[in-house]
């Protein structure tokens, strides 16, 4: 096994560090390890220490994107619920005023004497709710693909730091 130098070793942690976004929210001991591998200091005592529990594995996750999904869940339900507070007043009043026998779904798409704003029709709304839910599938697919890949990218990146540490501190070992 080739012994990795001061720097490559420092160089695999700050890497690690950086791809996983936490240049800044790391533990202090991470500093301490990071200025005693820089100035060869204590590598004995840091020679035994077990990294996989020092450093911890962080997958960044796509937070935004989950607040946005989240939000846009209900969005169809809601413009239904709406279109349909719309519709049903002048359903009624068509029911008393004009054919007592009319069928809702037919008034809902006709708007018989443009009761309502043509915006609220059922063709309408079923067309935008199911453009919400295409985006929602879209949107969710886009999640699961880049939380895996950048899952994937990241344990390679880990792997490789973990390696990089122990081989550094090996030839500490041996010595």
């Amino acid at each position: 096994m080739q012994a990795v130098t001061s720097t490559e070793a420092l160089a695999s942690l700050e890497e690690w560090l950086r791809v996983s976004k936490q240049t800044t929210n790391h533990s202090p001991v991470i500093d301490e390890l990071m200025n005693d591998i820089r100035d060869g200091r204590d590598l004995q005592s840091w020679a035994r220490v077990d990294f996989e529990r020092l450093i911890p594995f962080r997958a960044e996750s796509p937070r935004l994107l989950h607040i946005v999904r989240s939000g846009f869940l209900f969005l169809p339900i809601l413009l239904t619920w709406l279109a349909l507070s719309q519709v049903i007043g002048p359903f009624a009043l068509y029911l008393q005023n004009k054919q007592a026998s009319a069928n809702f779904l037919w008034f809902w798409q006709q708007n018989p004497d443009g009761a309502f704003s043509e915006l609220w029709k059922l063709s309408h709304v079923a067309l935008t709710d199911a453009a919400i839910l295409a985006f929602l599938l879209v949107l969710a697919m886009r999640i699961a693909w880049w939380e895996n890949s950048r899952a994937e990218q990241l344990e390679m990146n880990y792997a490789g730091m973990l390696a990089t540490l122990e081989r550094h501190f090996a030839s500490v070992r041996e010595n």
